[in-house]
């Protein structure tokens, strides 16, 4: 009995070690390193966290074919490793845990601001029942559009559905209702902007390619190009004193310019984003000290943070503007006078919140810098105005 009972363990032991032997022979350990993947239809690869980011995230339905390889680009006054697509520009910040250590770029706001068009001067359609109003902006999703934005989104969590936070993440805030516009192909179609695309409606396609995003990515590349080669305008990123204010160098270079487009910047987990300013000597029946005017501006403070309850609270008293004379402002109390105005709130990881301003400032000057001290145990995020010459 005893010897049977030594076999059979032998057998087991001698059954164990054979399969241990096959699975080492067969078994190949994951590759935490995506290995490289090139596209034959533009020529470009794709490979580590910027490979895993664009499979995870949508691929090519969302960001298209990579149109360039991985460079060093300044984006609003940083340098970091960039790759251009068809529909979006993707950012490495090492800098931010995951899934924040890449950051889409604005390419709507961005090719808007390109076209030099004001998103802030288009209508809204008024109608909208069966449709999602955001409220920072004032635009309505309804309908096909509405339906493909909820499909995709940034892959926040470890759960299969996609929510809104992730969807609001991937293509950010509406700047248009539905609009019908002439694209590159000299044809017309129904669009909608967001801040990192633009939808377009395709009834031509059968679904689910009724409903596409487009190349903003190319379309920005080409006017890029083109303008480069017809003139030299040159952006203008500043830089900050110890104190705070713009450097005398810096002041001088700016005399003769105005502020221009959107702007954003990442610091902290909180993305400060700014721009669309209106020029007003009253605001309703407010008029303005002498030798002074209202400058309006459209903020917007997103929370990036991926931990749960890391909320953070945005409160509007602690944004200074600084002007192109160096000038410091607070925010005036006559903005609560304004149409959706920025107030104070409890902003949850994954969550935006907006609204406008108004700085009463000199009135020969321009805006230069916008800060925010959100949290007084770190330095104020510092939003550098990015600035063309006048025409």
């Amino acid at each position: 009995m005893v010897n049977k009972i030594i076999f059979r363990r032998f057998h087991l032991n001698f059954v164990f070690m054979l399969l241990f032997n096959i699975c080492v022979v067969f078994y190949h350990p994951t590759v935490t390193h995506a290995a490289q993947r090139c596209f034959s239809e533009t020529n470009q690869c794709i490979d580590g966290r910027i490979r895993e980011f664009w499979e995870q995230n949508g691929g090519l339905p969302v960001f298209g074919f990579p149109i360039g390889s991985e460079e060093q680009s300044t984006v609003d006054g940083k340098t970091f490793t960039v790759q251009r697509f068809e529909r979006n520009r993707l950012e490495l910040h090492p800098e931010n845990a995951r899934p924040y250590d890449v950051l889409l770029g604005r390419l709507g706001a961005d090719r808007l601001a390109q076209q030099g068009r004001d998103w802030f001067t288009f209508s809204k359609n008024g109608d909208t029942s069966g449709c999602k109003v955001f409220a920072e902006t004032g635009h309505a999703v309804c309908g096909a559009v509405l339906n493909a934005w909820r499909k995709s989104g940034l892959k926040l969590d470890t759960r299969n559905a996609v929510s809104e936070a992730e969807s609001l993440a991937l293509f950010g805030l509406p700047l248009s209702d539905l609009q019908t516009e002439t694209l590159a192909d000299g044809k017309q179609y129904q669009v909608q902007w967001f801040e990192r695309a633009r939808f377009e409606l395709h009834p031509e396609n059968s679904a689910p390619y009724d409903v596409l995003l487009g190349l903003l990515g190319n379309e920005i590349t080409t006017q890029s190009v083109s303008q480069t080669t017809k003139s030299s305008t040159v952006t203008s990123t500043s830089t900050v004193t110890s104190s705070g204010l713009l450097s005398a160098a810096e002041l001088d270079s700016r005399r003769s310019i105005v502020p221009f487009g959107y702007w954003s910047t990442n610091e902290h987990g909180i993305q400060l984003s700014a721009g669309n300013f209106s020029y007003r000597y009253t605001i309703r029946n407010t008029d303005v000290s002498s030798g002074k005017k209202f400058v309006v501006i459209a903020i917007s403070i997103t929370n990036v943070n991926y931990k749960e309850r890391n909320s953070a609270f945005m409160n509007p008293f602690r944004l200074t503007l600084i002007d192109l004379e160096g000038n410091s402002y607070s925010h005036s109390i006559n903005s609560y006078s304004l149409d959706n105005t920025l107030r104070s709130a409890d902003i949850f990881p994954g969550y935006s919140g907006g609204g406008q301003l108004a700085f009463e400032i000199n009135q020969y000057s321009a805006p230069a810098q916008l800060l925010y001290a959100y949290d007084s145990t770190k330095p104020p995020i510092v939003l550098e105005m990015r600035t063309l010459p006048i025409q």
